[in-house]
């Protein structure tokens, strides 16, 4: 089989397993790899420490292959489009309930989409004969994955960090396969859009091109087909940097994952800063605020993933937050029931405590006292990360309502406490109450 045909025969096996998009490009070195070096030893990465372990594969994704296996020569780009449906704002803008972000709606895509990745290559092996087997990757290798999807033609990264496709907005999941077959024409660094179109790796749900917005005009272009396309760019749209509540752009296409409420409620496990804790709001599992005010997101149909795993589970839309407090289900409360209500979700990355300890930043934002009998059991709670953010919370009520239970509650909690951070923010909440 040519090297055309069978691309096409990729793209269309793609298709009959569920994605949504399907790319290739030839293997080189990362793109952007310089900045994502700079990014590191700026200690962007906080405690995510396993990004600067494989930064030297990162650059050189050819370097993933383990010999005697024949060296990779392509990256094949997957993109499942998640979106289904935007929260209404009496949910979304609720302060009892607790918002998880929308890739979270259903089981975790790294379960669902990985055997998909293994079956697209077990196809490609039976068409070329290859024997060794293709890197199979959902976000948990050494690649980095917007940067082929830019070259592979799935679309653009725009200035929130994200992977923009024209038609369909940012709710993008992308995985790769890396595979020794030559299926690519060798690109410059920072990719090409291909002649009129975005190349041999997508299927359009409603064919034909979208518009795309050039950098300098924000006007729809449809160019001749045998004209080069210009790429796509947000323009002069600031949007995402502008809505985000914790300032955590330093600047277009550069995040501060440190300031960032995905990194805090997701990745890290420690203390959050106390300057950023009112700023969360009611997001207790990732953020989508700078995906939510995209105009290339807006006036996109309400519609069910292709892949089944991925529908929205109403329980983890946006649970109210004392919910996890009850006796009959203490998910917030338990490890085992944690682990059981939360069963094969992505929640479960944060672990239990994060969890709680970002339930509690939720409920000092909401400042209601009826949540003190949440706060004090979890003021009891064995990590004494999630005390502190307790303490935190019930000093918010305390400040907001001057209620005399949340300042006889942390008067109790300080007398019996063992961890000296503890009592430094128990302290600090009477102080201010």
């Amino acid at each position: 089989m040519d090297k055309t045909a069978l691309r096409q025969a990729i793209v269309i096996k793609s298709a009959e397993l569920g994605f949504d998009l399907c790319g290739f490009a030839a293997i080189a070195e990362a793109p952007h790899a310089d900045f994502f070096d700079a990014w590191l030893d700026a200690g962007r990465a906080g405690e995510m420490a396993y990004l600067t372990r494989t930064r030297d594969k990162r650059r050189h994704p050819a370097r993933l292959a383990e010999p005697p296996a024949p060296p990779f020569q392509t990256v094949i780009v997957l993109g499942v489009d998640y979106h289904q449906f935007d929260l209404p704002p009496e949910i979304r803008d609720d302060p009892s309930r607790g918002i998880i972000a929308a890739y979270a709606w259903g089981d975790d895509y790294h379960e669902i989409i990985r055997p998909l990745l293994y079956e697209l290559d077990a196809f490609i092996r039976t068409q070329t004969g290859r024997t060794t087997l293709g890197k199979c990757l959902v976000d948990t290798g050494p690649v980095l994955e917007r940067d082929w999807a830019a070259v592979a033609g799935l679309g653009f990264t725009g200035k929130n960090c994200c992977t923009i496709h024209p038609g369909r907005g940012s709710w993008l999941l992308l995985a790769v396969i890396l595979v020794p077959e030559a299926l690519a024409e060798k690109r410059g660094r920072q990719g090409e859009w291909e002649n009129g179109r975005m190349g041999d790796r997508e299927i359009e749900r409603g064919g034909g091109a979208p518009p795309f917005i050039t950098h300098d005009s924000q006007l729809s272009l449809r160019p001749s087909p045998l004209a080069p396309r210009p790429s796509p760019t947000c323009g002069r749209c600031t949007r995402c940097l502008d809505a985000c509540p914790t300032d955590a752009f330093v600047g277009a296409y550069d995040l501060d994952p440190q300031r960032c409420i995905s990194y805090w409620t997701i990745e890290a496990r420690g203390v959050i800063p106390r300057e950023l804790r009112s700023r969360f709001g009611n997001r207790i599992f990732g953020c989508d605020i700078c995906q939510e005010v995209c105009p290339y997101n807006r006036r996109l149909l309400a519609r069910a993933p292709k892949l089944a795993g991925l529908h929205a589970q109403h329980r983890r839309l946006a649970p109210p937050l004392l919910e996890g407090f009850d006796p009959a289900h203490p998910y917030w409360l338990h490890p085992q029931a944690f682990s059981e209500h939360f069963v094969r979700s992505p929640v479960k990355r944060a672990k239990h405590s994060g969890m709680l300890r970002n339930v509690c930043v939720a409920l000092g934002n909401w400042g209601d006292p009826i949540a003190l009998p949440a706060l004090a059991l979890a003021l009891t709670d064995p990590d004494p990360v999630a005390r502190i953010h307790a303490a935190w919370a019930t000093g918010r009520i305390l400040v907001k309502t001057r209620h005399a239970d949340a300042a006889a509650l942390l008067t109790a909690h300080l007398v019996g406490e063992t961890d000296a951070r503890v009592s430094e923010e128990i302290q600090l909440a009477l102080s201010k109450g």
